[in-house]
């Protein structure tokens, strides 16, 4: 007759379950004590109320307890196919969180945490571009170069098609494979075949630290400035914003376009420390919190005297909401596009001992009316769409083709 093996990782789910369920029973037991003896004291109903309460909790914990470890011991020994323990925990922890029923409430693995960590400092290591997959070409189309970045030197252009990355080529289910191979050690070179003007290149270019850029201005006619924000995501934005602002100010623009559409949102300080440029004295932000306490974050009186107008769309989401929003409750800004995401949460992130952490929203956050955008978006003064030709290809629009922002210097210019 053959005995169960009980492997190494069951025995410990076990031992911690059992000493959960044996701290359990002992709480339980004397609970039920207290409970006694309260009865015989005849205390009153409501402190009565809250032990039993307690005492049924404790009870409905242990029995879960037992279901898991009899669930995991049953997948031990009965399972026909082989089980990673591994993934059994990690898609125990990630179902925990999912089962808040909340997009933004995440668990993180260590390396999908350091991922997240890397990607905000400000700083990485690439070619230094901004990319998007294009249907058309099945390419990664560049509508963006870095200042100063690899690719500048190497002679990477605005609307430049990577079409492969030593010699991966990309289609839409490789695309963030073949992204992944851009990136690498710096100092090391990595070879791109790119499409310019029907012409293929094969362009070399030697990996480096890159400085983020989130931030692109541009100066249109009639003194105007366009200010393009990509993402708040960045600890480095606001300065970027400033740095952009000068530089407008310095080329003799009085009236401003703010263009926030996709962008996903990003740091709380930094949002502030943008809008604080923006805005007069007052609420910027109202965070409320689980209790409904509520924090507000204030501006100073300094701020910037022109027309301005904000271009949104539906993904302007979270910090770029709430930039959206402020301009609107102080009728700085005439707000063109169309309705905004609507996400007005905020989320906090722990690290949990192991390396992996916990992401959750914490507190919802109004703009300065304190009147929640969250699960409604934002909708603009001024509601036009793009044509159907360039909504799902905003990156390689032409200006004169972009009838929200077309709608926008009409509208500023009148001001």
């Amino acid at each position: 007759m053959f005995k169960k093996k009980i492997s190494p990782f069951t025995c410990v789910v076990l031992c911690v379950i059992v000493c959960a369920v044996t701290f359990v029973a002992v709480y339980s037991r004397t609970l039920i004590a207290e409970k006694e003896k309260l009865n015989s004291e005849r205390l009153d109903s409501a402190q009565y109320g809250k032990y039993s309460e307690l005492i049924d909790s404790v009870g409905d914990d242990a029995a879960k307890h037992e279901k898991l470890a009899k669930m995991f011991d049953m997948i031990e020994s009965t399972y026909v196919r082989p089980s990673d323990d591994n993934k059994l925990w990690e898609t125990l922890f990630k179902t925990l969180a999912e089962s808040l029923g909340d997009d933004y409430s995440v668990y993180l693995t260590s390396d999908e945490y350091n991922a997240m960590i890397d990607s905000g400092d400000g700083n990485f290591v690439g070619i230094g571009v901004h990319a998007v997959y294009d249907p058309d070409t099945h390419g990664i189309y560049l509508f963006g170069i870095i200042p100063n970045s690899p690719a500048e030197k190497a002679g990477l252009k605005t609307g430049d098609v990577i079409s492969a990355v030593d010699g991966v080529y990309s289609t839409e289910e490789s695309y963030y494979d073949v992204l992944d191979l851009i990136r690498g050690e710096s100092g090391t070179d990595v070879a791109l075949t790119v499409l310019r003007n029907g012409e293929s290149l094969e362009i070399s270019v030697t990996r480096a630290p890159v400085l983020s850029h989130n931030v692109i201005y541009e100066p249109l006619a009639d003194g105007i400035a366009y200010i393009r924000i990509l993402s708040f995501a960045d600890f480095s934005v606001s300065e970027e914003f400033d740095a952009a602002i000068a530089k407008a100010q310095g080329d003799g623009c009085e009236r401003f376009i703010f263009d926030v559409r996709n962008n996903g949102g990003g740091y709380l300080d930094e949002i502030c420390a943008v809008l604080d440029k923006l805005l007069p004295e007052g609420p910027i932000i109202n965070i409320v919190d689980k209790d409904g306490k509520t924090t507000t974050k204030d501006s100073d009186a300094e701020c910037i005297n022109a027309p301005m107008a904000v271009l949104c769309n539906g993904g302007t989401a979270s910090a770029a909401e709430l930039f959206t929003a402020a301009l609107r409750d102080y009728e700085l800004a005439e707000i063109i596009g169309e309705k905004t995401f609507g996400k007005g949460t905020m989320q906090i992130t722990q690290q949990l001992p192991d390396g992996s952490a916990l992401k959750l929203s914490s507190a919802f956050y109004n703009p300065p009316s304190n009147v929640s955008y969250d699960g409604i978006g934002i909708i603009p003064d001024c509601e036009i769409k793009l044509d159907e030709e360039w909504q799902n290809r905003f990156y390689k629009m032409p200006k004169e083709n972009d009838t929200q922002l077309q709608k926008a210097i009409e509208v500023i210019k009148g001001n």
